[in-house]
């Protein structure tokens, strides 16, 4: 049993330092009761990493290459969190399941093959190093087990009962502790993660929207195509447009006619949430990945309404499983020259441009094109631009963003949001070069934000309870030609002044794409079109219909 107590102590110290960090900013020791409690802290987590190591402690050919798995995971894991701030939860494994090696290549570090090397390998080896004792019988061994469960779990329930307010009231204050205790941590995250992988798995795909119908086009009608770009990892409080000090969209504020939606939530922290939420019925408060992943989204209901389809990938994350039921590219695959140029394998964005005019040409009738970017992805910002598209210095030149001052940091995620400016400015001028056969409009929202070291966090993929603004409030972008604000009577004024005034989210999305292009649909709401409120009556305008489908809890 030594083995397994020998684990939880290298857990319960060196192996949860982040949390040790945690614990002592958040306990203040005012006398002899609040000295003891923290005096129980690390009595308590050693009895508790023990009782949950004991189920490996029975297997005997298995249980030093687990323990040592667990220890190596963990360092990795701990790096991250003391580096950038994260918890490891289920979405966060979810991200690390689905992330690409361009992704992981992004994260690669000497400091991070140190740390792993120092808390995670050498630790390992230690553990494989210790002497097993020899197997007895069956019956002393069983005892034994028993015994040491006995033990932990009486340590355990008198501590729980002395200071049982005290650990309540902790824990419900500070819910972020549960997510910081390693291996806990990743290992209830990961079982979540494949169970709900496996459920999504195993569930045929439901029909959504079987009564979706547009209305047959007449003669001599313009068709319509809008142009959806998914941003990536910008956050709205940094665009220009929103009344960011600094000129971030340079060519789109010269305009005058885009209209900007200042106070946007987004529905989760990370694209794997966002993204398929987003496409989704299913409004944030109420959405569930694993329905999500088992039935029809936006794009499914548009295309069975005869409307073309196509989907741009540039996203090392992939389009998530929303773009396998449509026609889609990958554009990192087709190693357009000028464009992927990077080391990591991926592609500036304005390679979503290439050759669309001719993909546009060959899309008959009304048709959605949604432009997937990799647009200011960490941590290696400076690789998201062009090096002569660097229009703030000194930059951040390095995935150690930690490291780098606040001025360069910050100037380089803006290089990235200047860059996003010029890809979105160049395709509001290629869809003006088609505006005189269609109508044509663009609508740019990003999936999530970003932390830039506000309050010592970086990155993305904070818990939506804990996460901060800078990580749920986004940007959202709308163009749109003059004939398609005729020919759909949407009223400009109205537009730009709920652009002001009006709060939205992600959740608006799915049902404003329904209302442009007219889907008569039980399941749409209307109270989400945030076009509904500025469209003007007359034969153009969407049928009302008596109700909505909705979702139903």
């Amino acid at each position: 049993m030594q083995l397994g107590w020998v684990a939880a102590f290298f857990f319960a110290t060196f192996g949860n330092l982040v949390l040790w960090h945690s614990l002592w900013h958040e306990i203040e020791i005012d006398g002899l009761h609040a000295l003891l409690f923290a005096l129980s802290l690390p009595v308590f987590l050693l009895c508790l990493l023990n009782l949950l190591l004991a189920p490996v402690l029975v297997l005997p050919y298995l249980r030093k290459p687990l323990l040592a798995l667990l220890v190596v995971i963990s360092a990795s894991c701990q790096y991250f969190m003391f580096e950038y701030s994260v918890l490891i939860d289920r979405s966060m494994v979810q991200n690390i399941f689905e992330t690409s090696a361009a992704e992981v290549g992004a994260y690669l570090s000497a400091p991070l093959v140190l740390a792993v090397f120092v808390l995670g390998v050498l630790p390992a080896g230690a553990l494989l190093a210790i002497p097993t004792e020899a197997v007895g019988r069956l019956r002393n061994v069983a005892l034994l087990w028993l015994a040491n469960l006995g033990v932990t779990i009486a340590v355990l329930a008198a501590v729980t009962l002395v200071f049982y307010k005290d650990y309540a009231s902790l824990l419900r204050n500070h819910r972020q502790l549960k997510d910081q205790v390693l291996p806990l941590n990743f290992v209830r995250s990961t079982h979540a993660y494949l169970k709900r992988q496996y459920s999504a798995k195993s569930q045929p795909l439901r029909t959504v929207a079987e009564d979706a119908t547009r209305p047959a086009a007449a003669g001599g009608e313009r068709h319509k195509l809008v142009v959806v770009v998914v941003g990536e990892t910008a956050r709205g409080q940094n665009f220009q447009l929103n009344g960011y000090a600094r000129a971030t969209n340079p060519v789109l504020a010269q305009r005058g006619d885009v209209i900007s939606f200042r106070e946007v939530s987004s529905c989760g922290t990370a694209t794997a949430v966002s993204l398929p939420c987003m496409f989704s019925r299913m409004p944030r408060s109420r959405y569930d990945d694993v329905q999500a992943a088992t039935e029809e989204n936006l794009l499914d209901v548009l295309q069975r309404t005869g409307l073309n389809i196509l989907w741009r990938n540039n996203n090392n994350g992939g389009c998530k499983g929303l773009c396998s039921r449509v026609p889609s590219e990958d554009m990192p695959a087709l190693k357009v020259p000028g464009y992927c140029l990077n080391q990591d394998g991926t592609c500036y964005d304005e390679v979503l441009l290439d050759d669309l005019g001719a993909r546009i040409d060959a899309m008959p009738g009304d048709a959605l094109i949604v432009l997937h970017q990799i647009g200011s992805h960490g941590p290696t910002y400076f690789e998201r631009y062009p090096p002569e598209a660097g229009t703030f210095r000194p930059s951040c030149d390095s995935n150690q963003i930690q490291k780098c001052s606040n001025e360069a940091l910050r100037n380089t995620y803006d290089n990235t949001l200047v860059y996003t400016d010029r890809m979105l400015g160049r395709t509001i001028d290629l869809l003006e070069r088609h505006s005189a056969e269609r109508d044509v409009a663009l609508i740019y929202v990003s999936d999530h934000g970003e932390s830039l070291g506000e309050r010592g966090m970086y990155l993305h993929g904070t818990p939506y309870l804990l996460a901060p603004r800078e990580q749920t409030q986004v940007p959202m972008l709308m163009w749109f030609s003059p004939e398609f604000l005729r020919n759909a009577r949407l009223g400009i004024a109205c537009l730009r002044r709920n652009a002001e005034q009006g709060a939205y989210s992600h959740d608006n999305l799915y049902h404003s794409l329904l209302g442009l292009f007219a889907v008569q649909t039980r399941v749409y709401e209307p109270e989400l079109d945030l076009f509904a409120a500025c469209r003007e009556p007359g034969p153009a305008s969407l049928p009302q219909l008596a109700g909505g489908e909705g979702i139903r809890p």
